[in-house]
């Protein structure tokens, strides 16, 4: 079975560390898993009007739009805190929690960023194992496929949420 961000989510509640998930698979496995998570958001996207991507719903406190758009904004920080270990460098991007995406983020600019994460996703292909690590608040140490593999998982946890809105009656 594929490594996907649903599984590494599982993973993860059941006790495994994400680094050491990020340590037994391929970087081309982890990016694959990135590329799954972003169909399911690009799916869920457009699928939706725009009063569907801005309805709140239920307990949960955001709409689709601040969902997606919050996952878009974490992977973008997960990308340069990646670069940076990378590069042997203090990531100094400190990740968005808990922070909602722009409300009025249209279905276009949502399409339009989560292909620029795809592009992201694309050109991490190339970092290699190890090197230096930075901490997230309740992962821990992650090197910078760590972080890469973050994004799959932050995307499965945000796709649940987002589900929840969407199944929510009118």
């Amino acid at each position: 079975m594929p490594l996907s961000g649903a599984k590494v989510l599982d993973e993860v509640k059941a006790g495994a560390s994400l680094q050491s998930l990020a340590d037994a698979h391929s970087m081309e496995d982890i990016v694959e898993a990135v590329f799954g998570m972003k169909q399911s958001l690009r799916f869920g996207v457009s699928s939706l009007d725009d009063a569907g991507l801005h309805r709140h719903a239920g307990i949960e406190p955001w709409s689709v739009a601040e969902i997606v758009g919050h996952a878009l904004d974490a992977d973008l920080t997960a990308h340069r805190i990646a670069r940076a270990l990378a590069l042997g460098k203090r990531p100094d991007a400190p990740l968005p929690y808990g922070v909602a995406g722009d409300a009025a983020q249209a279905r276009a600019q949502l399409l339009a960023a989560i292909r620029s994460s795809e592009e992201r996703a694309a050109e991490a292909r190339v970092l290699a194992a190890g090197g230096p690590t930075a901490p997230h608040p309740d992962l821990g140490e992650l090197d910078a496929r760590g972080w890469i593999l973050f994004i799959a998982l932050h995307d499965a946890l945000h796709l649940h949420q987002a589900a929840a809105v969407v199944r929510t009656p009118r």
